[in-house]
């Protein structure tokens, strides 16, 4: 098999690349593009910021991939099967019809982990490519008509996944823990429901560390209980996760989200997740035994103080729930392996 694969590979705790790294393991053959530059440019912003305001702006191509895309299709030896493009915002519709002419054979699929029936999450460009791609991969199960609506022709509904090279249990030394770890933790950019979640936590007594910097900065020293610290990537992520007495795992309400990445990414790296009660944790972990789940900010004080008391529970929920993600198939490996089954 032959990958054509697309995406932002720019941080190694992307969830892009690491899907990128499943397609290696599945392919003969794979070439990629990069999407993204680090540093987003001033026009990419205003375009992106003209685009939310209803015009119908396409965003640059910082990198030329659409350029590169082309050149590949028209230059390789050997053609591909399939053409994977994650969250493709800004590769255009003239590329993909090009494509199709040119490989007329190959697989156009589109894997978006956002919810991509929202404006903020679109761009003009991926508007006027949804009816080219053959399939489009979604998260979100609660937006498959809303994609039908605009024009997809088979969407396929996937859970999140988790890099089983990238979140995995690790040996932690002290240092690591004092530096990382903590009694409640969250990774994540400020949402005002989460953020109220947090401060009704620490208002409670509880001690909270936040990893993500931005607007959370707002809060430094507000309360002796509550710390804020900067973002974290690498492999500080997976260890904060595993370093945390109970890690916290919040749910965009910007974007319906009903599970998120983090759902399994917290159990794989033998995190104790303590996450917002919804149908598709409940189908993906038992509550209480794999995972922890709150439907309330008074319920979730409780079951922190609970089990911030019961290290032996935390300790059984956290093995049962890595024998979940296992057994589960959860794992990108797996998770890609059954979408490109389906297709192929």
């Amino acid at each position: 098999m032959k990958i054509l694969s697309v995406g932002n590979f720019n941080v190694l705790s992307n969830t892009c690349l690491h899907r990128h790294w499943a397609l290696e393991k599945l392919a003969f053959q794979i070439d990629s593009v990069n999407t993204r530059k680090n540093n987003t440019s001033i026009l990419y912003r205003i375009c992106k910021k003209l685009f939310s305001l209803g015009l119908p702006i396409r965003l640059p191509d910082s990198t030329n991939a659409n350029k590169s895309i082309k050149k590949l299709v028209e230059t390789s030896p050997k053609k591909y099967d399939i053409v994977w493009i994650d969250k493709g915002i800004t590769i255009n519709a003239k590329t993909l019809r090009y494509i199709k002419i040119a490989q007329p054979t190959a697989k156009i699929i589109s894997y978006t982990a956002d919810n991509m029936a929202l404006r903020h999450n679109q761009s003009q460009n991926f508007l006027n490519c949804i009816p080219l791609y053959d399939h489009h991969i979604t998260t979100k199960s609660n937006i498959i008509n809303d994609l039908y609506k605009l024009g997809a022709k088979n969407v396929i509904f996937s859970y999140q996944s988790y890099e089983s090279s990238f979140h995995y249990p690790r040996a932690i030394s002290d240092s690591d823990k004092i530096r990382l770890g903590g009694d409640v933790g969250f990774i994540g950019m400020w949402e005002k429901e989460r953020c109220e979640s947090i401060i009704y936590l620490a208002m409670n007594g509880i001690n909270v560390k936040v990893f993500g910097g931005g607007k959370w900065n707002d809060y430094k020293n507000l309360y002796p209980t509550l710390k804020i610290e900067n973002s974290i990537f690498s492999e500080d992520y997976s260890i904060a996760l595993q370093s945390f007495k109970i890690a916290l795992c919040f749910l965009r309400k910007k974007n319906a989200d009903l599970h998120t990445s983090r759902s399994m990414e917290i159990p794989a790296c033998g995190g104790f997740m303590m996450a917002e009660k919804t149908t598709e944790h409940e189908k993906l972990f038992e509550n209480n035994n794999e995972a922890v789940f709150f439907s309330s900010n008074e319920e979730l004080l409780k079951k922190c103080r609970y089990y911030l008391s019961h290290p032996e529970e935390r300790y059984m929920i956290i093995k049962q729930g890595i024998i979940r993600c296992k057994q589960s198939g959860y794992s990108n490996n797996k998770t890609l392996k059954r979408i490109i089954d389906s297709i192929i």
